[in-house]
């Protein structure tokens, strides 16, 4: 049975829909698995092929793409996809508007469409070695882009539909790819990965991300800013491609797309795949043109002014700049603020949805730092998170009521920027608001975004827990943070070579993101895993402001796989070159491979001490020494509900505590010195932890 599309967003009705939406979202799993578990999906052991070939009366024209592309054989044998195969009304509907766009008359047949839009077509709808099942999705960015390189967002639409069996008409909740493709059918499981059925072809325009904002009524301000402020062009929001990016590692100088490295990773056996393209991509925040009315804000002159009142107090020297092209001009810096360097969906921003459970509800909301496009600028981004387990809203720079923690259901002390999600935003316009581009995509907020004071010494004045999954973009724009750890029979890895913000002295290393895994002991599941005799450093998250602050590592201690590491930090005026002078170690060589049970560390549990007084001066005993149980805050992957204060191999070192300034640049640098090509450095975590903090009792948490 097919149901019919009436009428979208039409009265009270549908809005009544959306608000429920909520309740229908499930979290996701096993999107790599190589097939899923249990008998919710259908499977008779067809591959894609054969269940297209099976309904040729519904599919004969995606058929005939697929084959004109070349991909047909590939869907008939091995591999994992997932497909999204239009209707035969659906691949007509393209063929007429890419006919008139194109060449100002329709397409009448596949075989009329240029051979380089048929390709195109065929793989914008096929996403490759990877099975994700939509039904257990929430909204969001899929976790690898599709064969043509281009991001895909499932969201959630309210669609009136006519049921054909007894003609009732009834809103339902609908699933949509790219926000204007409707799943029809979802989640048909065959024996070489997922078909899904839409109604519409996916699109597939080249679009920038500022495209987005500029050809949409309700941001028309905020596109003008852009504009005179210079962001739209090759070297600013128009980067797409790194074209001087090249795979290679010890063994080879160019390992193409398909190659693969199998190592084990902390005890387990991980197939290595890298990245073979990097990509450049941006998350931007943006106020709509009724959001700066209800501020007095109309028009340029007045946006200008309001990011002058802000910013020049806090930045003086800079106060003068009438460059709205200057980084440290008021309006760019504003801008740039908004302004992430990969791509995140609305849940994709503090982990994966079913790894929010690894946040002890009670003390701390899930949150993570990022680095923004504005000089020396972070801003925290963290997901509601009940007393009652229930996910809710996500918020930038949220400050809650118990100090460290952020909880959300006593009152916010500060209630931050909400982002608002996909149902939210197309509730503004009326319509489905397009979101993701080829290099990018966008986020409407509910209050006017800034880095002032109030965030510095008030929401940042905290320890920052900064996992390194989002040390770098090009983790997060892969999808390999938060990624499923499966591909077929076994695990799966996503290698890099010298990662943004990440630089290497030699190359006898292999660097990858060991993927999220529900065993696995680690900070929010995963772990950058660097491999072999490296010597290489990473540029630090900036510091909110200047003070004397405490910098904390995390790391997963296992003797057999571990090496030596001295650890060593720089600092440096923004933007300049590191010499070997800058380089100031931070104390002895330190043996990873040492667990915190080591008479040397001292650590015992709290099980086993007993009283609060024995476990207190435990923890003064190990903190003399540098050392720290993991906190109570984190709970680890698997079910026991252990944190990771009870765990002897998650603990945190001390690196440094010393004076640090807002307005430098910082480097960690981690250099291999066990004479073992095949040892192990798991980096799970950094903390920045002002002294206000760490003179507070605050390292349980």
């Amino acid at each position: 049975m097919k149901a019919k599309i009436l009428s979208k967003f039409t009265a009270a009705l549908a809005g009544t829909a959306l608000c429920v939406i909520s309740l229908f979202q499930t979290s996701c799993s096993d999107l790599w698995n190589e097939q899923h578990p249990g008998t919710y999906y259908t499977f008779t052991g067809a591959t894609i092929s054969d269940e297209l070939e099976r309904r040729s009366e519904d599919f004969s024209k995606f058929i005939e793409v697929l084959k004109r592309a070349g991909i047909w054989t590939e869907l008939q044998t091995y591999g994992y996809h997932t497909c999204f195969a239009p209707y035969n009304e659906g691949i007509d509907s393209f063929l007429v508007e890419r006919g008139i766009r194109m060449r100002g008359e329709p397409y009448h047949s596949v075989e009329e469409l240029p051979k380089e839009d048929c390709d195109t077509l065929a793989w914008t709808h096929l996403v490759e070695g990877i099975t994700c099942y939509v039904g257990e999705m929430e909204q969001g960015v899929f976790p690898k882009v599709n064969m043509n390189d281009r991001f895909l967002m499932l969201s959630f639409d309210s669609v009136m539909h006519h049921i054909e069996e007894n003609g009732d008409t009834a809103y339902r909740l609908v699933r949509t790819v790219n926000k204007f493709s409707h799943i029809m059918e979802k989640d048909d499981s065959c024996q070489n990965g997922v078909v899904h059925t839409i109604d519409r072809c996916i699109d597939f325009t080249g679009n920038y991300v500022y495209d987005l904002i500029v050809n949409n009524p309700h941001t028309t301000l905020f596109a003008q800013a852009l504009k005179e402020a210079g962001f739209m062009t090759v070297d600013k929001l128009g980067k797409y491609y790194d074209y001087d990016y090249k795979i290679g590692t010890v063994d080879s100088d160019s390992l193409d797309e398909n190659s693969r490295v199998t190592l084990n990773a902390s005890s387990r056996k991980y197939q290595l795949l890298f990245w073979d393209k990097k990509k450049t991509s941006y998350t931007i925040f943006v106020e709509t043109d009724e959001l700066f009315a209800q501020n007095d804000i109309h028009n340029l002159d007045e946006l200008i002014a309001y990011a002058k009142r802000v910013y020049d107090p806090i930045y003086p020297e800079s106060a003068d700049s009438t460059d709205l092209k200057s980084p440290f001009n008021s309006l760019n810096r504003f801008l740039a603020y908004h302004i992430l360097p990969f791509v995140a969906g609305h849940d994709n921003f503090n982990t994966r949805r079913d790894m929010i459970k690894t946040f002890n509800n009670g003390l701390t909301d899930p949150e993570d730092y990022f680095t923004t496009l504005a000089p020396n600028s972070m801003m925290r981004i963290s997901t509601e998170y009940s007393e009652e387990k229930v996910i809710g809203d996500v918020y930038i720079n949220r400050l809650g009521r118990e100090g460290n923690g952020s909880r959300a259901f006593k009152g916010a002390q500060i209630p931050g920027v909400k982002i608002l999600s996909s149902d939210e935003m197309d509730r503004i316009n009326q319509t489905p608001v397009e979101q993701i581009a080829m290099n990018g995509m966008i986020h409407y907020i509910d209050k006017i975004l800034v880095y002032d004071q109030e965030v510095t010494d008030k929401v940042l004045n905290r320890r920052l827990r900064i996992d390194c999954g989002t040390l770098s973009p090009d983790f997060i724009t892969s999808g390999a943070r938060g990624a499923y750890p499966y591909e077929g029979s076994g695990k799966r890895s996503i290698g890099f070579v010298e990662p943004t913000n990440f630089h290497a002295y030699n190359n006898v290393y292999k660097i990858h993101l060991r993927p999220v895994d529900n065993d696995t002991y680690t900070y929010e599941g995963d772990a950058v895993d660097i491999e072999g005799l490296f010597d290489m450093y990473v540029k630090l998250p900036p510091i909110p402001r200047s003070g004397t602050w405490q910098l904390r590592m995390s790391f997963r201690a296992l003797e057999q796989y571990c090496g030596i590491a001295q650890f060593y930090m720089a600092a440096v005026a923004p933007g300049a070159d590191i010499t070997y002078e800058d380089w100031k170690p931070l104390g002895l060589p330190l043996d990873l491979r040492v667990t915190l049970d080591d008479p040397n560390v001292g650590w015992v549990s709290d099980a086993d001490l007993g009283s609060e007084s024995e476990i207190a001066a435990l923890d003064k005993s190990m903190k003399n020494r540098g050392w720290m149980k993991g906190p109570d805050s984190q709970l680890v992957c698997n079910d026991n509900h252990e944190s990771h204060r009870q765990q002897n191999h998650m603990g945190r070192l001390t690196l440094s505590t010393e004076y640090m300034y807002a307005n430098m640049d910082y480097y960690l640098r981690f250099k291999q010195i066990l004479d073992k090509d095949d040892a192990q450095f798991c980096f799970d975590y950094i903390e920045l932890v002002p002294k206000e903090v760490y003179d507070n009792e605050e390292d349980r948490h």
